[in-house]
């Protein structure tokens, strides 16, 4: 079982939710994403890994409510548990020999471009972002990526 130890609504149909996963966390790496399913018969769907935590071992999802599913995990409270997680799946992103980069996000897809741009920065890497969004209702993560780019452009 993996515990959920944080849920927060980022607006009216984004959450974000931090997850107890120590064996994922601490293999997790930008690009990669997860499979879980939140109740015994329920569906199986993939989910970015927004972020993690190795000391804490923790991984981050952000997901938008368009479904059933997303809705049933929305429903989820911190205490909570998924019944399965699967991770990290997938090619990590390549960004050993990148220097300067252009990052760029729009709507819940922010969610992608923040490990990238969250790990160049961490290696001391000139990062600018650029986000984009449908109006300012919807605008996430502001907060986060001001701190990790050189120059943050929304």
């Amino acid at each position: 079982m993996y515990k959920i130890v944080d849920k927060k609504a980022l607006n009216d149909t984004v959450m974000k939710m931090i997850i107890e996963a120590p064996m994922i966390a601490k293999k997790a790496l930008p690009g990669q994403f997860i499979i879980l399913r939140c109740s015994q018969n329920g569906e199986r769907i993939p989910l970015t890994i927004y972020d993690y935590n190795r000391d804490e071992g923790t991984i981050c999802i952000i997901f938008q409510i368009v479904g059933l599913t997303t809705k049933k995990l929305s429903l989820l409270e911190i205490g909570d548990s998924l019944i399965d997680c699967v991770g990290p799946l997938g090619k990590p992103s390549d960004i050993n020999n990148i220097e300067k980069a252009l990052v760029i996000g729009g709507g819940v897809g922010c969610a992608i471009a923040f490990p990238i741009a969250k790990e160049l920065y961490m290696m001391k890497k000139e990062v600018d972002v650029i986000v984009g969004f449908r109006n300012k209702d919807v605008v996430i993560l502001n907060d986060e990526f001001s701190k990790i780019s050189s120059n943050f452009y929304r």
